[in-house]
C-alpha cells in the first residue's frame, strides 16, 4: 500500500528520470551528425505515424502519440498488445476471459460483454476491430504501433473517447526476404514466428505471417480437480496480396485467422473469502497460491476469429481517394463456474459470436496552404449469445435444471467527416475537423427452461431499439518555434455508444458517454536530434460515463452521472552514444466521479452464522455515493524507464536492454473496495548478433517474480471477489535469423 510520502516519491522519482537523461547527455561529449533516421550516427530515429490520417513525422503532430517501430518493440521485449502498458503513459491494458480491456487516461471498459465495445478502438492496417481477442493480440511482424491519446472522435470516430490503439503491418515487397525465429521458455512455453514476402510478378506481390505460442505447463493448479491451470495458447496467421496495376494504384487484399485458448480463472482475491452457495454453508479456505483455482471444472476458453479487408488506394492528382473494405467474425466459447467452488453448483457456458462489416471512404490532399481528408464511414455489427447454457443446483427448479439465454445486438452507423490544417504563416498551422454521425442499435432476447436438454418455456422480451445522432469535432493551433520544438493546444469531444445488457437481455440500452478534452503539448527533438522530449497537460469532462460490472456471470451496464480527468504525461527518448540508449515516461493522472450518487456495490458478508444464510462472499448489490471515488485503471502515478547498451564483440555484437515499470495503487470498480496496490516489473534482456542476419536473445519479464492483479470484479453473493492474475515471472530463449 502507498502512503502519502512514498506517493510523492514516486512522483518525484518520474520526474528525476526524465531529467536524467537530458543532464547524462550533456555531460557526453560525443556528437554526431544530424540524420535521424540513421540510428548509427546516434541521433533519435525518426518515426512516421499517420495519426491524422495522413504520413506525418511524429514531432509534427500536433497529438499525443507514443509509437513504436519494429525494432522499439523487440528492445523492449513486447510482443503482444498488453504489453504495451509497460512503455507507455497512460495507457493500462487488462487482461479479460479472452479478450483484451485497454484504458487510455482513465477512459475504458473493464467488461468484456458481446456488443459492449472498448472506448479505446482499435484499429488494424486501416480496419476498427469491435472487439480484441486475445489471438489477435501478437506484435509478429509489425511495423509499427501507434497509440493516440484523448478524443479521437473526428477521423475515428464512435467508440474512441479514450483514444486509438493503431497497429500497422508492412506491405509485401517485391523482393524476396523474411525472417523466422523460435525460441523456448519456462512453463515449458514454445514461441515460433515466420515471415515471407516476394514478388509474383512485376506488379504482384504476397507475404505470409504465421505466429503461435504453445504453454504446456500452467502457473497455477485448479485443486478441485488437480490439473494445472494458467494457460495462454495463442496462433495467427495473416497474409496480404499486394497488386499495383500502375503507379497511381495500389490494391491490397488481406486476410486473416486467430485461434486463442486462455484458461478462466476463479481465484479469489487476497484478504477475502468466499463461500458456498447452498446449505450447509461454510467459508472456503484460501488457495494456496496466487495462481490456484478451485473451479469444479477446468475451463478453456477458446476463441476462433476470422476476417479479411479489401484495400485500394488511387491517386487523383488533386489528392489520394482510399476505400478500405473489411469483415470479420469471431466465435468464442466462455465455461465457467459462477459460484467458483469444487462442486460447481452453478455452470455456465457462454457461447458468443461477433460479425461486422465496414466500409470507408476518404480522400486526402494538399491544395495550397490547406491540408485535408475528407470521408464517408459504414459500420454494421451483430453481437450475440447464441446460446448462454447455466446449470447446475443455482439454476434449477421445480420441472427443470437449466437455462438457456438467447440474445443479440445489431449496431449500425453512418458517417460523413472532414478536417482541414490551414498553415497561416510559416510555423502556425490551425486544424478543424467535424464528423456526424448516425447510428442505430437494437437489441433481442428470451429466456428458456431446460429439463434435460429439453426446452421446456421460453419468456421471450419485447425488442427494443435505440437512434443517436452526434457530432464530434476537434480544434487546434500548433507553432513551430523552431523547426525542432512544436507546442499546441487543441479541444476535442468523442463519444462512446451505448449497448444493451445481453445476459438477460434488458432495455434501455446504456446512454453514449461523452468526452470533452482540453489538451496542451509540447513535441521537442534537442541537442542535435539526440534527445527527443514530449509532454502534454489535459483535462476531461467527462458525462454519463459507462460503467461496466460483473455480477454472479452477468455483466451489467449502466451508466454514471460526471466525470472529471486531469493530469499530464512525460516521454523521452535519448541516443546518449551510437551504442547507448535509454527512455522512460511519465504519467500523473487524476480521474475520479464528479457524480454517482446511485453506484453498485458489493462488500464484504459480515454473516458468521450458517444458520442466518450464507457466509462469506459479499452482500447482494447495494447503492452507495461514489462522488470523489477513483476511476477503475486509473491510477495516480505510473513511470516506466530503460536503457539500451550495444557493444562490438569483434565476433559481433550483444545488446543488453533493460525495462522497469511502476504504478501506483489501482481499483477495479466505481466502489473502490476491489484494489491493486503499487508494484513494480522489471525486465531484460541480452541479445548476441554473430552476423547482421543472425542472432539469439536471452530474455526474462517480471524477473522480481511480482504477484498482481490484473482484472478485479464483485460477485453478489458468496462467490466474492474473483481476479485474474497478472503473468509470473517469464524467462527463456529466442533464436532468429533474416533472409
Amino acid at each position: 500500500m502507498y502512503k502519502r510520502h512514498e506517493k510523492h516519491l514516486t512522483s518525484t522519482t518520474g520526474f528525476l528520470t526524465i531529467t536524467t537523461f537530458a543532464i547524462a547527455f550533456l555531460a557526453t561529449s560525443a556528437r554526431a551528425e544530424d540524420q535521424a533516421t540513421e540510428p548509427a550516427t546516434g541521433g533519435v530515429q525518426d518515426i512516421i505515424v499517420t495519426a491524422q490520417k495522413r504520413a506525418q513525422n511524429l514531432q509534427d503532430v500536433p497529438v499525443a502519440v507514443s509509437a513504436f517501430n519494429d525494432a522499439a518493440l523487440e528492445q523492449r521485449g513486447i510482443k503482444d498488445v498488453r504489453e504495451l502498458t509497460r512503455v507507455t503513459p497512460g495507457l493500462q491494458v487488462a487482461q479479460g476471459t479472452g479478450v483484451a480491456l485497454p484504458f487510455l487516461r482513465g477512459i475504458g471498459s473493464n467488461a468484456s460483454a458481446a456488443g459492449n465495445e472498448s472506448s479505446v478502438a482499435v484499429y488494424a492496417d486501416g480496419v476498427y476491430y469491435t472487439r480484441l481477442p486475445l489471438g489477435f493480440l501478437s506484435l509478429s511482424n509489425i511495423e509499427r504501433v501507434e497509440v493516440l491519446k484523448g478524443p479521437q472522435g473526428t477521423l475515428f470516430g464512435r467508440n474512441s473517447s479514450g483514444g486509438v490503439i493503431n497497429i500497422v503491418t508492412p506491405d509485401p515487397s517485391f523482393d524476396f526476404s523474411g525472417h523466422a525465429s523460435l525460441g523456448y521458455g519456462n512453463y515449458q512455453t514454445f514461441q515460433g514466428d515466420l515471415y515471407v514476402t516476394g514478388g509474383l510478378s512485376d506488379t504482384v506481390a504476397m507475404d505470409l505471417t504465421v505466429g503461435g505460442t504453445n504453454q504446456a505447463d500452467g502457473w497455477g493448479t485448479n485443486i478441485a480437480t488437480g490439473n494445472k491451470t494458467g494457460f495462454q495458447n495463442n496462433f495467427t496467421v495473416r497474409s496480404k496480396l499486394l497488386w499495383e496495376p500502375s503507379s497511381s494504384t495500389k490494391i491490397v487484399l488481406t486476410g486473416y485467422y486467430s485461434l486463442s485458448r486462455v484458461s478462466t480463472q476463479g481465484n479469489i482475491m487476497k484478504g477475502y473469502t468466499g463461500g458456498t452457495s447452498l446449505p450447509p454453508y461454510v467459508v472456503l479456505p484460501p488457495l494456496p497460491g496466487f495462481y490456484d483455482t478451485r473451479d469444479g471444472i477446468d475451463g478453456r476458453n477458446i476463441t476462433k476469429g476470422k476476417g479479411g479487408s479489401l484495400r485500394i488506394e488511387q491517386d487523383l492528382g488533386i489528392g489520394t481517394l482510399t476505400s478500405t473494405t473489411a469483415y470479420t467474425s469471431e466465435r468464442e466459447r466462455q465455461p465457467g463456474v459462477s459460484d467458483l467452488t469444487p462442486q460447481g453448483d452453478g455452470r455456465f457456458t457462454l457461447y458468443i459470436g461477433v460479425k461486422q462489416f465496414t466500409q470507408e471512404l476518404q480522400l486526402a490532399g494538399k491544395k495550397g496552404a490547406i491540408t485535408y481528408v475528407a470521408g464517408l464511414f459504414y459500420y454494421n455489427a451483430l453481437s450475440e449469445y447464441d446460446p448462454s447454457d447455466f446449470s447446475g443446483p443455482l439454476f434449477s427448479g421445480p420441472g427443470y435444471n437449466g437455462v438457456q439465454i438467447f440474445a443479440k445486438q445489431r449496431a449500425k452507423s453512418y458517417a460523413g467527416y472532414g478536417q482541414a490544417t490551414l498553415e497561416v504563416v510559416p510555423g502556425l498551422s490551425l486544424t478543424g475537423g467535424l464528423r456526424y454521425t448516425h447510428e442505430s442499435t437494437s437489441g433481442e432476447g428470451r429466456t428458456a427452461l431446460i429439463n434435460d436438454g429439453t426446452e421446456i418455456a421460453s419468456f421471450p422480451v419485447a425488442p427494443d431499439t435505440t437512434k443517436l445522432n452526434k457530432l464530434t469535432y476537434r480544434a487546434a493551433i500548433d507553432y513551430k518555434f523552431t523547426p525542432d520544438i512544436l507546442g499546441y493546444a487543441s479541444y476535442s469531444r468523442g463519444y462512446k455508444s451505448g449497448g444493451y445488457n445481453l445476459i438477460p437481455f434488458t432495455a434501455p440500452a446504456q446512454r453514449p458517454e461523452t468526452v470533452d478534452a482540453f489538451e496542451a503539448g509540447f513535441k521537442t527533438s534537442l541537442f542535435d536530434r539526440h534527445l527527443r522530449l514530449n509532454g502534454a497537460a489535459f483535462y476531461y469532462r467527462v458525462a454519463d460515463p459507462q460503467v461496466q460490472l460483473i455480477r454472479s456471470g452477468s455483466i451489467i451496464l449502466s451508466n454514471a452521472d460526471s466525470a472529471r480527468i486531469k493530469g499530464f504525461e512525460l516521454e523521452a527518448e535519448a541516443a546518449l552514444t551510437s551504442h547507448f540508449s535509454a527512455h522512460g515516461g511519465f504519467t500523473y493522472l487524476d480521474a475520479t466521479y464528479k457524480s454517482y450518487k446511485n453506484a453498485p456495490s458489493a462488500p464484504p458478508n459480515p454473516n458468521t452464522d450458517p444458520a442466518l444464510g450464507y457466509v462469506g462472499g459479499t452482500i447482494p448489490a447495494i447503492s452507495i455515493d461514489a462522488s470523489g471515488n477513483q476511476l477503475p485503471l486509473s491510477a495516480k502515478y505510473v513511470f516506466n524507464v530503460g536503457a539500451s547498451y550495444t557493444v562490438d564483440t569483434g565476433r559481433g555484437d550483444a545488446q543488453f536492454s533493460v525495462d522497469y515499470y511502476r504504478t501506483s495503487r489501482l481499483y477495479f470498480e466505481p466502489d473502490n473496495l476491489l484494489k491493486q496496490d503499487g508494484y513494480g516489473l522489471l525486465s531484460a534482456q541480452l541479445k548476441y548478433s554473430p552476423t547482421q542476419n543472425t542472432s539469439i536473445r536471452f530474455w526474462g519479464k517480471n524477473l522480481l517474480d511480482k504477484k498482481y492483479v490484473s482484472l478485479g470484479v464483485s460477485y453478489a453473493g458468496p462467490a466474492g471477489y474473483p481476479y485474474l492474475p497478472g503473468a509470473p515471472r517469464t524467462y527463456g530463449v529466442t533464436a532468429e535469423i533474416k533472409f
